[in-house]
Protein backbone atom coordinates (compact mmCIF):
# COMPACT_ATOMS: atom_id res chain seq x y z
CA UNK A 1 0.00 0.00 0.00
CA UNK A 2 1.10 3.59 -0.74
CA UNK A 3 0.18 6.75 0.68
CA UNK A 4 0.53 9.63 -2.20
CA UNK A 5 2.06 13.10 -0.63
CA UNK A 6 0.61 16.07 -2.80
CA UNK A 7 2.10 19.45 -2.12
CA UNK A 8 -0.98 22.45 -1.85
CA UNK A 9 1.54 25.15 -3.10
CA UNK A 10 0.34 28.86 -4.25
CA UNK A 11 -0.15 27.36 -8.25
CA UNK A 12 -1.76 24.42 -7.11
CA UNK A 13 -3.71 26.25 -4.82
CA UNK A 14 -5.12 29.06 -6.97
CA UNK A 15 -5.71 26.74 -10.03
CA UNK A 16 -7.93 24.59 -7.59
CA UNK A 17 -9.53 27.65 -6.38
CA UNK A 18 -10.22 28.58 -10.48
CA UNK A 19 -12.07 24.80 -10.54
CA UNK A 20 -14.13 25.11 -8.06
CA UNK A 21 -14.70 28.93 -8.95
CA UNK A 22 -15.96 27.78 -12.34
CA UNK A 23 -17.82 25.08 -11.93
CA UNK A 24 -19.74 27.17 -9.31
CA UNK A 25 -20.78 30.06 -11.54
CA UNK A 26 -21.40 27.74 -14.31
CA UNK A 27 -24.46 26.65 -12.47
CA UNK A 28 -25.33 30.34 -11.35
CA UNK A 29 -24.89 31.62 -15.18
CA UNK A 30 -26.74 29.15 -16.79
CA UNK A 31 -29.92 29.19 -14.44
CA UNK A 32 -30.52 32.46 -12.71
CA UNK A 33 -27.43 35.13 -14.95
CA UNK A 34 -28.77 33.74 -18.13
CA UNK A 35 -32.55 34.38 -17.06
CA UNK A 36 -32.00 38.01 -15.88
CA UNK A 37 -29.74 38.70 -19.25
CA UNK A 38 -32.47 37.43 -21.33
CA UNK A 39 -35.06 40.07 -19.86
CA UNK A 40 -32.46 42.75 -20.12
CA UNK A 41 -32.19 41.89 -23.86
CA UNK A 42 -36.12 41.53 -24.38
CA UNK A 43 -36.33 44.65 -22.64
CA UNK A 44 -34.19 46.90 -24.69
CA UNK A 45 -34.85 44.90 -28.58
CA UNK A 46 -30.94 43.39 -27.96
CA UNK A 47 -30.13 40.66 -30.02
CA UNK A 48 -26.85 38.31 -28.92
CA UNK A 49 -23.91 39.09 -29.94
CA UNK A 50 -22.17 38.03 -33.00
CA UNK A 51 -19.04 37.15 -31.67
CA UNK A 52 -16.37 34.75 -31.11
CA UNK A 53 -17.20 32.56 -27.54
CA UNK A 54 -14.36 32.69 -25.62
CA UNK A 55 -13.35 30.67 -22.07
CA UNK A 56 -15.76 27.57 -21.11
CA UNK A 57 -18.76 29.47 -22.95
CA UNK A 58 -18.47 27.62 -25.87
CA UNK A 59 -18.70 24.54 -23.90
CA UNK A 60 -22.48 24.39 -23.09
CA UNK A 61 -25.84 25.97 -25.19
CA UNK A 62 -26.82 27.86 -22.78
CA UNK A 63 -23.64 29.37 -21.58
CA UNK A 64 -23.30 30.68 -24.66
CA UNK A 65 -26.26 32.30 -25.07
CA UNK A 66 -25.41 34.06 -21.80
CA UNK A 67 -21.71 34.89 -23.17
CA UNK A 68 -23.31 36.48 -26.32
CA UNK A 69 -26.27 38.20 -24.49
CA UNK A 70 -23.73 39.81 -21.91
CA UNK A 71 -21.18 40.83 -24.93
CA UNK A 72 -24.04 42.85 -26.51
CA UNK A 73 -25.31 44.15 -23.37
CA UNK A 74 -21.98 45.39 -22.85
CA UNK A 75 -22.05 47.26 -25.81
CA UNK A 76 -25.02 49.06 -25.11
CA UNK A 77 -24.38 52.68 -24.19
CA UNK A 78 -25.39 54.14 -21.12
CA UNK A 79 -28.19 56.41 -22.15
CA UNK A 80 -29.84 53.36 -22.64
CA UNK A 81 -29.83 52.37 -18.58
CA UNK A 82 -32.99 54.63 -17.95
CA UNK A 83 -34.68 52.20 -19.71
CA UNK A 84 -34.14 48.85 -17.46
CA UNK A 85 -33.18 50.48 -14.26
CA UNK A 86 -36.00 49.58 -12.51
CA UNK A 87 -35.53 45.99 -13.45
CA UNK A 88 -34.40 43.80 -10.19
CA UNK A 89 -32.73 41.34 -13.55
CA UNK A 90 -30.56 44.61 -14.75
CA UNK A 91 -29.41 45.38 -11.11
CA UNK A 92 -28.56 41.67 -10.58
CA UNK A 93 -26.43 41.48 -13.79
CA UNK A 94 -25.02 45.04 -12.43
CA UNK A 95 -23.81 43.85 -9.41
CA UNK A 96 -22.46 41.02 -11.06
CA UNK A 97 -20.39 42.49 -13.67
CA UNK A 98 -19.21 45.45 -10.84
CA UNK A 99 -18.34 42.97 -8.23
CA UNK A 100 -14.64 43.65 -6.81
CA UNK A 101 -14.20 39.54 -7.72
CA UNK A 102 -13.38 41.31 -11.49
CA UNK A 103 -11.14 44.02 -10.07
CA UNK A 104 -12.70 47.82 -10.22
CA UNK A 105 -16.04 48.21 -12.45
CA UNK A 106 -14.74 50.52 -15.52
CA UNK A 107 -16.54 51.47 -18.61
CA UNK A 108 -19.53 53.11 -16.68
CA UNK A 109 -20.30 54.64 -20.17
CA UNK A 110 -21.87 51.49 -20.73
CA UNK A 111 -25.19 49.18 -19.36
CA UNK A 112 -22.83 47.30 -18.32
CA UNK A 113 -19.00 47.53 -16.61
CA UNK A 114 -16.70 45.60 -16.73
CA UNK A 115 -13.53 44.79 -14.41
CA UNK A 116 -10.53 46.65 -14.15
CA UNK A 117 -7.62 44.69 -12.21
CA UNK A 118 -4.12 44.45 -12.14
CA UNK A 119 -2.99 42.50 -15.21
CA UNK A 120 -5.43 45.26 -16.62
CA UNK A 121 -3.27 47.36 -15.28
CA UNK A 122 -0.32 46.02 -16.60
CA UNK A 123 -1.84 45.83 -20.17
CA UNK A 124 -2.73 49.45 -20.18
CA UNK A 125 0.71 50.53 -18.63
CA UNK A 126 2.40 48.74 -20.99
CA UNK A 127 0.61 49.01 -24.59
CA UNK A 128 1.22 47.92 -27.19
CA UNK A 129 4.65 46.41 -25.98
CA UNK A 130 3.23 43.28 -24.31
CA UNK A 131 5.41 40.41 -23.53
CA UNK A 132 5.00 37.38 -20.55
CA UNK A 133 7.76 39.02 -18.57
CA UNK A 134 6.79 42.34 -18.46
CA UNK A 135 2.98 41.61 -17.78
CA UNK A 136 4.07 39.54 -15.11
CA UNK A 137 6.40 41.82 -13.24
CA UNK A 138 3.88 44.74 -13.80
CA UNK A 139 0.79 42.86 -12.82
CA UNK A 140 2.42 41.87 -9.75
CA UNK A 141 3.50 45.59 -9.09
CA UNK A 142 0.46 46.71 -9.65
CA UNK A 143 -1.31 43.44 -7.48
CA UNK A 144 -0.11 45.51 -4.04
CA UNK A 145 -2.87 48.13 -4.27
CA UNK A 146 -5.77 45.98 -5.55
CA UNK A 147 -6.31 42.74 -3.15
CA UNK A 148 -4.92 41.00 -6.22
CA UNK A 149 -2.54 38.50 -7.05
CA UNK A 150 -0.42 38.66 -10.30
CA UNK A 151 3.43 36.76 -9.82
CA UNK A 152 2.56 33.68 -12.38
CA UNK A 153 1.49 33.67 -15.94
CA UNK A 154 0.61 30.61 -15.95
CA UNK A 155 -1.77 31.54 -13.20
CA UNK A 156 -3.01 34.36 -14.63
CA UNK A 157 -3.66 33.02 -18.07
CA UNK A 158 -5.71 30.30 -16.37
CA UNK A 159 -7.81 32.88 -14.11
CA UNK A 160 -8.18 35.26 -16.77
CA UNK A 161 -10.29 32.81 -19.39
CA UNK A 162 -12.12 31.74 -16.47
CA UNK A 163 -13.17 35.51 -16.11
CA UNK A 164 -13.21 36.41 -19.91
CA UNK A 165 -16.60 37.95 -19.96
CA UNK A 166 -16.15 40.09 -17.10
CA UNK A 167 -12.69 41.43 -17.13
CA UNK A 168 -11.05 44.63 -18.88
CA UNK A 169 -2.37 10.08 -11.67
CA UNK A 170 -2.90 6.09 -10.49
CA UNK A 171 -1.32 4.01 -12.15
CA UNK A 172 -3.37 0.84 -13.29
CA UNK A 173 -3.72 -2.33 -10.48
CA UNK A 174 -2.09 -0.46 -8.03
CA UNK A 175 -3.58 0.24 -4.78
CA UNK A 176 -3.09 2.88 -3.43
CA UNK A 177 -3.84 5.36 0.16
CA UNK A 178 -5.69 7.95 -0.24
CA UNK A 179 -2.86 11.14 -0.87
CA UNK A 180 -1.66 13.44 1.98
CA UNK A 181 -2.16 17.41 1.21
CA UNK A 182 0.42 19.49 2.74
CA UNK A 183 -0.48 23.24 2.57
CA UNK A 184 2.38 25.49 1.61
CA UNK A 185 0.42 28.21 0.27
CA UNK A 186 1.54 31.75 1.11
CA UNK A 187 -0.34 33.52 4.58
CA UNK A 188 -1.09 36.33 2.65
CA UNK A 189 -2.55 34.54 -0.30
CA UNK A 190 -4.62 32.46 1.65
CA UNK A 191 -5.87 35.62 3.10
CA UNK A 192 -6.78 36.66 -0.43
CA UNK A 193 -8.04 34.29 -1.17
CA UNK A 194 -10.89 34.03 1.88
CA UNK A 195 -11.86 37.81 0.59
CA UNK A 196 -12.82 36.70 -2.56
CA UNK A 197 -14.33 33.54 -1.13
CA UNK A 198 -16.50 35.78 1.20
CA UNK A 199 -17.34 38.40 -1.71
CA UNK A 200 -18.59 35.39 -3.95
CA UNK A 201 -21.15 34.28 -1.18
CA UNK A 202 -22.02 37.80 -0.72
CA UNK A 203 -22.69 37.83 -4.15
CA UNK A 204 -24.60 34.25 -4.67
CA UNK A 205 -25.46 33.44 -1.19
CA UNK A 206 -28.23 30.40 -2.65
CA UNK A 207 -25.69 28.50 -3.96
CA UNK A 208 -22.80 26.43 -3.51
CA UNK A 209 -20.11 27.07 -1.34
CA UNK A 210 -16.60 27.49 -2.09
CA UNK A 211 -14.43 25.75 1.05
CA UNK A 212 -12.32 28.73 3.08
CA UNK A 213 -8.57 28.69 2.23
CA UNK A 214 -7.00 26.85 5.14
CA UNK A 215 -4.64 23.71 5.54
CA UNK A 216 -7.85 21.80 7.07
CA UNK A 217 -8.92 22.40 3.55
CA UNK A 218 -6.35 21.53 1.25
CA UNK A 219 -7.75 18.17 -0.45
CA UNK A 220 -10.35 20.79 -1.43
CA UNK A 221 -8.34 22.22 -4.41
CA UNK A 222 -6.43 19.16 -5.78
CA UNK A 223 -8.61 20.30 -8.66
CA UNK A 224 -5.22 22.77 -9.50
CA UNK A 225 -3.53 19.08 -10.16
CA UNK A 226 -5.90 18.43 -13.15
CA UNK A 227 -3.29 19.58 -16.13
CA UNK A 228 -5.83 18.33 -18.62
CA UNK A 229 -8.33 21.16 -17.97
CA UNK A 230 -5.80 23.79 -18.09
CA UNK A 231 -3.43 23.18 -20.93
CA UNK A 232 -5.01 25.00 -23.80
CA UNK A 233 -6.86 27.44 -21.99
CA UNK A 234 -6.55 30.56 -23.97
CA UNK A 235 -7.74 34.30 -23.45
CA UNK A 236 -7.02 37.88 -25.63
CA UNK A 237 -6.06 39.92 -22.95
CA UNK A 238 -5.44 42.85 -25.10
CA UNK A 239 -5.48 44.50 -28.81
CA UNK A 240 -4.40 47.25 -31.28
CA UNK A 241 -6.85 48.74 -33.22
CA UNK A 242 -4.65 51.38 -35.09
CA UNK A 243 -3.85 48.59 -37.25
CA UNK A 244 -5.51 47.27 -40.33
CA UNK A 245 -6.70 44.64 -39.92
CA UNK A 246 -7.15 45.03 -35.94
CA UNK A 247 -4.82 42.97 -34.06
CA UNK A 248 -5.72 41.04 -30.91
CA UNK A 249 -2.89 39.76 -28.40
CA UNK A 250 -3.49 36.63 -26.32
CA UNK A 251 -1.80 34.26 -23.75
CA UNK A 252 -2.33 30.51 -23.91
CA UNK A 253 -1.29 28.03 -21.62
CA UNK A 254 0.65 24.48 -23.06
CA UNK A 255 2.79 21.77 -21.42
CA UNK A 256 6.28 20.94 -21.92
CA UNK A 257 8.99 18.92 -20.70
CA UNK A 258 9.56 21.31 -17.80
CA UNK A 259 5.36 21.42 -16.75
CA UNK A 260 3.24 24.72 -17.89
CA UNK A 261 4.27 27.37 -19.95
CA UNK A 262 2.42 30.67 -21.29
CA UNK A 263 2.16 30.93 -25.12
CA UNK A 264 1.89 34.99 -26.04
CA UNK A 265 0.77 35.73 -29.62
CA UNK A 266 -1.12 37.90 -31.93
CA UNK A 267 -3.84 37.52 -34.48
CA UNK A 268 -6.07 39.50 -36.49
CA UNK A 269 -8.91 37.59 -35.02
CA UNK A 270 -9.85 36.51 -31.80
CA UNK A 271 -8.55 32.70 -30.75
CA UNK A 272 -10.98 31.08 -28.59
CA UNK A 273 -9.99 28.12 -26.09
CA UNK A 274 -11.51 25.74 -28.50
CA UNK A 275 -9.73 26.86 -31.24
CA UNK A 276 -6.41 27.24 -29.40
CA UNK A 277 -6.84 23.26 -28.43
CA UNK A 278 -7.73 21.90 -31.66
CA UNK A 279 -5.09 24.41 -33.99
CA UNK A 280 -2.21 25.48 -31.11
CA UNK A 281 -2.09 24.23 -27.64
CA UNK A 282 0.36 21.53 -27.97
CA UNK A 283 2.86 23.35 -29.83
CA UNK A 284 6.23 24.05 -27.82
CA UNK A 285 5.90 27.86 -26.47
CA UNK A 286 8.45 30.09 -28.94
CA UNK A 287 8.76 27.19 -31.75
CA UNK A 288 7.13 28.26 -34.89
CA UNK A 289 3.25 26.52 -35.17
CA UNK A 290 1.78 28.54 -37.91
CA UNK A 291 -1.53 30.08 -36.88
CA UNK A 292 -3.72 28.87 -39.73
CA UNK A 293 -5.35 31.63 -41.94
CA UNK A 294 -2.12 34.06 -41.16
CA UNK A 295 0.24 33.26 -43.93
CA UNK A 296 0.02 36.40 -45.51
CA UNK A 297 1.39 38.30 -42.00
CA UNK A 298 5.25 38.90 -41.07
CA UNK A 299 5.98 36.22 -38.50
CA UNK A 300 7.93 38.91 -36.30
CA UNK A 301 4.09 41.05 -36.18
CA UNK A 302 2.42 37.48 -34.82
CA UNK A 303 5.15 37.34 -32.43
CA UNK A 304 5.73 40.53 -30.73
CA UNK A 305 2.95 42.54 -32.57
CA UNK A 306 3.24 45.74 -34.17
CA UNK A 307 6.12 48.12 -32.94
CA UNK A 308 5.48 51.75 -32.26
CA UNK A 309 1.08 51.35 -31.91
CA UNK A 310 -1.19 52.47 -29.60
CA UNK A 311 -3.58 50.43 -27.80
CA UNK A 312 -7.03 51.67 -26.79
Amino acid sequence: MMTERRVIDNRVFLLGLDDLYRSTMRRNESLELLRCAREVAWSLHVKPADVPVEGYYAEDARLTEYFRLVRALQGEPNSRVAAVEGLPAYQRLYAVTSSRLFGFPRNEDKLLPVGHDAFSEALQKLAPHWTIPTLTAAAEEAAGGMDDYSQDPVVLAALRESVVLYAETMFAGMSVQPPIFEWRVDAELADQANRFIHAFHALFPQGARLPAATAENAGAFSGGFNVKKIVGRCVRVGYDDTRNPVMHYHWGITQSREGLEVDEFWAPEIWTTERYRRDRAYHTPGEDARLPGLDGLHDQELKHGPPGTKRR
